[in-house]
């Protein structure tokens, strides 16, 4: 095999693993629906590229395994009935092998796995019929549609936007638009032919029908991502004037691979029927190219040094002559407004879409449910839907786990759901939308649901709250115990779950990205655990605090609100783990100088306290003074500072002083303030 410096193995790396995720969702449809031609031809064709891209590179064991399960497709295709798990499966391990091939692209001995896969491959495509070999009816020519010839003909132009994500699917509904308004003769292009297209699209139509041309136009240009409508009278309806022969009569349309069967050139379309010349660069999809990640990271810290040293611009004008200043005041603003539009469109190009975690979880969710004798059916839905690509590197676990906790939880197995009245078939959704400046994932199943009243019980048996604790908690505040550590849903562990470990970790990483765990559940209708995210963890807004001589940022979407509060008549300045009253309730109070050890500045009396709230758990801790706000570009804490408890990363001011910013769940750590009081009220009122 060649060696790896081949200068298109990063391309192809790139193009062979897209194929490869998106070949395996495929497959897995392949049980859950009926196969028709169309789905077999995008295995088919994903399969062929593979092996394409890797002849031409010569990495010989990837062509092989590819042109093996090429053969073994093919015959599947042409099978009558229906396709047998262990035929699928085969094909799973086909691209399972092709996956494994492709990192390890650096070794050059012979794999004996190789040889032995695509010896399978072939005689599993042996034991198939080769359908080249049976000869299959030539299919009907089209039934043309017929309307009586004294309706009148409307010529129809309907013109799609160029944001338009799916042209087939709406040129669908503008031909069941016309169809439901009269006899539709003519339609160019098909739905079909625009089913693999995106943008804009020019679709010409021939309607016989009563309704008047105005009607007709209301009712397309009414329909979504529909841009421009033309409706006029087809010249052979129109009247005859007098001298004039008639027009011939219309020209069934052919298309262009009819025609050249036929032997002929294409006929035109009816006279007045063929819409105007639509520019190439209309259908023409957006020029896009590969970026390393990496440099994209570069792009994006470079960006973040811009904003920073224009900070600093500012900070020097401000010593500069008044006269000075003013004029460079304005230059400034404009380097700022395109500093931070250039930071945005890093970040934007940062992006990755939602499917990229969920491409390879129907494949996942197929494996889990045979090895638990289950019948799943996975449903996602927003996969479009952009977040950063920090965010999504670092989902990936925690909602792998909460995909298998449903599966194995969450869903019970068909003789138990057909006893409930449920199909036997249960269903797991995924859901991504865009809220604002979030995202919300939601993980939901239509399963047995939580017990809230085992869940307390698991609780007070691991001795994470007291009984009479445990007891005033609702049942939605009991479903918040499942993130504790060692409390789990399930009475015995499994080889899949039910040790009790998985759930506080997915909490933790959510929460490390400044998003939000929470859990949904109706007993016996399913649960939803819901992940509420930011688009972006590189950008933070910050309040700004002095402690001790130091500046320290603390995220704006932990901080509850601020107060003054005065506490030395309760302790003087030893009044660590005092409390405070926030909002009716008591709060406990922690010195922040105390925690860091640093001297505390700040003059005996009312002193500002920052209230932050961590698993539900509300703390206040007090600080010298409050210093403003400000919006920052967070980059990660370096060595030894990465492990100091209390901080999770740093920025830089206007004045070109770094700035560490608090992770307010190492606070809550660094107080003593445990995860096991969390669902439990009368810990937050503990002084």
């Amino acid at each position: 095999m060649p060696s790896t410096s081949h200068k298109y193995l990063t391309l192809f790396v790139a193009e062979a693993s897209e194929h490869l995720a998106t070949l395996q969702s495929e497959l897995v449809r392949l049980e859950q629906e009926p196969p028709a031609a169309p789905l077999w031809d995008a295995i088919f064709r994903r399969m062929h590229s593979v092996k394409g891209s890797a002849a031409t590179l010569g990495f010989t064991r990837i062509v092989d395994i590819a042109h093996a399960a090429e053969n073994l497709i093919a015959r599947l295709k042409g099978k009558e009935g229906k396709i047998e798990r262990a035929e699928v499966d085969l094909l799973f391990a086909a691209t399972d092998a092709l996956v494994k091939e492709i990192v390890k692209l650096d070794k050059k001995e012979e794999d004996e796995s190789t040889i032995t896969l695509v010896d399978r491959l072939a005689k599993a495509a042996q034991a198939l019929p080769d359908p080249a070999l049976s000869a299959r009816p030539v299919p009907p020519p089209p039934v043309m549609p017929t309307a009586d010839p004294s309706l009148p003909r409307l010529d129809v132009s309907v013109v799609l936007s160029k944001t338009c994500a799916a042209p087939g699917a709406r040129a669908l509904i503008v031909q069941r638009k016309l169809k439901a308004m009269g006899t539709l003769l003519e339609m160019e292009p098909t739905p079909a032919q625009l089913m693999q297209q995106k943008g804009g699209a020019r679709i010409a139509a021939l309607l016989a029908t009563l309704t008047a041309t105005d009607e007709v136009r209301e009712a397309l240009v009414a329909l979504p991502e529909v841009e421009q409508v033309e409706v006029r009278i087809a010249p052979a309806a129109r009247p005859v004037e007098e001298g004039r022969p008639l027009p011939p009569p219309p020209v069934p349309i052919v298309s262009p691979p009819q025609a050249s069967m036929r032997g002929q050139a294409t006929p035109p379309l009816v006279r007045g029927l063929t819409p105007p010349p639509v520019d190439a660069d209309e259908l023409r999809p957006e020029p896009t190219v590969r970026v390393r990640a990496e440099a994209l990271d570069q792009l994006l810290d470079q960006a973040a040094d811009v904003m920073h040293g224009i900070a600093r611009l500012r900070e020097a004008a401000k010593r500069l002559p008044e006269h000075v200043a003013a004029r460079l005041d304005g230059d400034i603003d404009r380097l700022r407004r395109t500093a931070r539009e250039l930071h945005g469109r890093v970040m934007s190009a940062r992006l990755t879409p939602f499917s990229s975690l969920t491409e390879r979880l129907p494949r996942a969710v197929r494996d889990l449910a045979h090895r638990l004798e289950k019948t799943i059916e996975l449903d996602v839905q927003g996969a479009d839907v952009e977040l950063d690509r920090t965010v999504i590197e670092a989902l990936g676990d925690p909602l792998s786990h909460l995909v298998r906790n449903a599966a194995d939880h969450g869903l019970e197995d068909p003789q138990t759901r057909e006893r409930a009245g449920k199909p036997p078939r249960g269903k797991l959704t995924l859901t991504a939308r865009r809220e604002r400046d979030k995202v919300i994932v939601e993980v939901q199943d239509d399963g047995r649901g939580m017990d809230a009243a085992a869940l307390r019980r698991k609780a007070v048996k691991s001795a994470a709250m007291t009984q009479e604790a445990a007891d005033a908690l609702s049942d939605d505040a009991a479903y918040e115990l499942a993130f504790l550590p060692g409390i789990s849903t399930r009475d015995d562990a499994t080889e899949v779950s039910g040790r009790g470990v998985g759930l506080d970790a997915v909490q933790r990483k959510v929460e490390s990205l400044g998003g939000k765990a929470s859990i949904r559940s109706v007993p016996g209708k399913g649960t939803t655990f819901v992940l509420e995210l930011p688009l972006s963890v590189s950008m933070a807004n910050l309040l700004l605090v002095q402690v001790g001589g130091e500046l320290y940022g603390v995220p704006l979407h932990r901080v509850l609100l601020t107060t003054e509060y005065d506490l030395s008549a309760r302790g003087g300045e030893g009044f660590d783990a005092r409390s405070l009253v926030v909002m009716g309730e008591l709060v406990r109070a922690y010195g922040l100088a105390k925690l860091f050890g640093l001297p505390s500045l700040a003059p005996p009396g009312p002193r500002p306290f920052v209230v932050m709230e961590v698993d539900g758990l509300r703390f206040a801790v007090s600080v010298d003074r409050l210093v403003g706000q400000e919006e920052a570009v967070l980059k990660p804490l370096f060595p030894p500072l990465d492990r100091v408890r209390g901080l999770s990363g740093i920025t830089v001011l206007g004045n070109g002083r770094p700035l560490l910013v608090l992770d307010p769940r190492g606070l809550a750590e660094l107080c003593g303030i445990h995860e096991t009081s969390k669902p439990a009220p009368a810990a937050k009122g503990a002084a």
